[in-house]
């Protein structure tokens, strides 16, 4: 078994709102993407990218699974836009996707920057 195999299960919902991309707001959910290598060459788990939790969109519509993922090359969180191309990045190394800090306008995105929420369950 992996040390990624030994990773709890993702269980927290994040509600991004006020972005300047209305498609960049909604519900994101623990991720169900594959396996893959990540451009750092880590492989993913279920619910996490490069070692920390990751999400998808509710709705399913984003081309980029997981749409809120952290990035080990750039110690950034980042959201992306339905399209995959990334729109919001926040430079930390936290645990999960600050909510207390303004997030950055990414080279897709569009001010302002949205306002993120962490739920410990599902709001629906």
């Amino acid at each position: 078994m992996t040390e990624m195999n030994k990773l709890p299960a993702n269980t927290l919902f994040i509600e991004v709102s006020g972005s300047g991309l209305p498609e960049v707001d909604g519900l994101y959910v623990p991720s169900e993407a594959p396996p893959t290598k990540s451009e750092a060459n880590v492989m993913s788990s279920r619910g996490y990218w490069n070692g920390k939790l990751a999400w998808d969109r509710a709705d399913g519509k984003a081309a980029r699974s997981p749409a809120i993922s952290y990035s080990i090359g750039f110690k950034s969180w980042r959201i992306c836009r339905l399209d995959g191309h990334l729109a919001y990045e926040i430079t930390c190394e936290d645990e999960l996707p600050p909510t207390d800090r303004q997030w950055n306008v990414y080279k897709m995105g569009v001010a302002p920057a949205p306002k993120v929420v962490i739920h410990h369950s599902d709001p629906r």
